[in-house]
């Protein structure tokens, strides 16, 4: 039985492996290495890609996988960037520690929005292969890690680091999780080859950065153009199946309005 099933360790492995590295930012947040606390957590977004396509292409999904795949991002993409945001408050206002109260409050949100959101997304919306509903834990997790490490290597923009400025998108992060907008999945089978390969190119260089630790405001700008681009097309769908179903009760109001007016003609 363990033969047959050997593959299914492969997509685990790799959850396991995010979680590992989603630990190790932790760990690197709590000793004051925030940028490199930020670029493990870009790490995890990696490995939860490639968790997801071999359990794709090995056709070794299982139930266990998901449950234990939402534990990992909890880990990962809820708790590393809320701990590397508080960190790097708590040791910047160490003597001020009322400075990030809302800071302390908004970090909590977030993390308990991440679960709702994993929860939620096992509970309900596992079965969609088109679309996410609302801003996925991973691409949340990941761009907070990216406006963390530019505005903390870039120290000529201090302004980035306002904690009124942080809490605010910890905030917004914490909505995007739970507002059903519809983001595409990034599925490159059902493309034409021209742009399956330039997908894959494109993730592929993204991947490239995320090792050499190289462009963050790059990366973070790829992913801001994604959930723009994702949730104005989206809601543009979203915007016709409404106007169709509309369109449709209206149909049905009138042909139930001459049902009437013959009925009473016929009296």
């Amino acid at each position: 039985m363990l033969k047959e099933n050997t593959k299914i360790f492969i997509p685990n492995f790799f959850t396991g492996l995010s979680m590992l590295v989603g630990l190790i930012s932790i760990f690197y947040s709590i000793k004051g290495e925030y940028a490199n606390a930020g670029w493990w957590i870009l790490m995890c977004t990696v490995m939860d890609k490639l968790d997801g396509s071999a359990a794709r292409f090995l056709n070794a999904s299982t139930s266990f996988g998901e449950e234990f795949d939402s534990l990992s991002d909890f880990i990962s993409f809820g708790c590393a960037p809320a701990i590397l945001v508080f960190s790097y408050f708590n040791h910047a206002y160490a003597d001020n520690l009322d400075k990030i109260f809302y800071l302390t409050v908004t970090a909590a949100i977030y993390i308990i929005f991440c679960a709702v959101r994993l929860a939620k997304y096992n509970s309900s919306m596992a079965d969609d292969k088109v679309y996410f509903r609302g801003l996925t834990t991973t691409m949340s997790g990941g761009m907070i890690a990216l406006f963390m490490i530019f505005s903390i290597e870039h120290g000529e923009f201090p302004f980035l680091l306002s904690e009124d400025l942080i809490a605010g998108m910890l905030l917004a992060h914490s909505c995007l999780l739970l507002v059903p907008f519809k983001y595409p999945k990034i599925n490159f089978s059902n493309k034409s080859r021209p742009k399956k390969y330039f997908g894959i190119a494109v993730l592929l260089f993204c991947v490239l950065l995320v090792f050499m630790h190289q462009l963050p405001w790059l990366l973070y700008g790829i992913a801001v153009l994604y959930v723009v681009i994702g949730t104005l097309k989206t809601r543009k769908i979203d915007l016709s199946f409404v106007s169709a179903e509309l369109a449709e009760n209206e149909a049905e109001s009138t042909a139930a309005a001459e049902k009437v007016e013959e009925g009473e003609s016929g009296k």
